[in-house]
């Protein structure tokens, strides 16, 4: 069936409902792909729904550097500016206030 792989809540009770307002083009489209996939149009929605919220999740979750912006940070992480005074302060501070931070 194409590229369609159903939710995994699929096999979970389902018991919320999400309301969605919608024009009559976008009704045609959602069902005319969950008919192509020969699946209701809550399997479609339910699937679309959770493709699209990991793709959002997984794309937060990290950074992508350009060559140029590697190099740099690579640059960065093998001479790190010296600490300023208020770094120096700062860390000075923690030494005193904590005394086990493993």
């Amino acid at each position: 069936m194409l590229d369609f792989e159903s939710s995994d809540s699929d096999s979970e009770k389902q018991t919320r409902t999400t309301q969605v307002r919608h024009g009559d083009n976008l009704g045609d489209l959602i069902a005319r792909a969950a008919s192509a996939l020969a699946v209701d149009k809550s399997v479609f929605l339910r699937a679309a729904i959770a493709k699209e919220a990991k793709r959002v999740l997984e794309a937060g979750s990290r950074h992508t550097l350009t060559p140029e912006d590697a190099a740099l940070f690579a640059a960065a992480l093998d001479a790190p500016p010296a600490p300023t005074p208020r770094a120096l302060a700062a860390a000075k501070a923690y030494k005193r206030r904590v005394v086990h931070a493993d």
